[in-house]
């Protein structure tokens, strides 16, 4: 939240967030090689990385997996992810 109320109204915040909750055996067995090695990884859940965008705007089409976010037609071709992205603006009242 500090982050996103240091940004100005009209800017955006792009995020992609690895998640836990789409092939969590996969994110569960991730988390814990990188564990081995000292490096703490923080996957989360669909609501937990829209926590992140409360009080923006988000651009369509919102949170989705990093494949399906695109504005450009075609559509590209169907694909498995593990990433959820989304884009929001900050309103002109700033963040809430």
């Amino acid at each position: 939240r500090e982050l996103v109320d240091a940004l100005p109204p009209g800017s955006h915040l792009v995020l992609s967030h690895a998640a836990s909750d789409l092939h969590s055996d996969l994110a569960r067995q991730v988390t814990e090689e990188y564990a081995r090695a000292g490096i703490r990884l923080g996957f989360r859940t669909r609501d937990e990385v829209a926590r992140f965008f409360d009080g923006l705007d988000l651009v369509a089409p919102g949170l989705v997996t990093a494949p399906e976010w695109f504005r450009a037609e075609p559509a590209p071709a169907a694909e498995d992810s593990g990433i959820y992205a989304g884009v929001a603006r900050v309103p002109a009242g700033g963040s809430a």
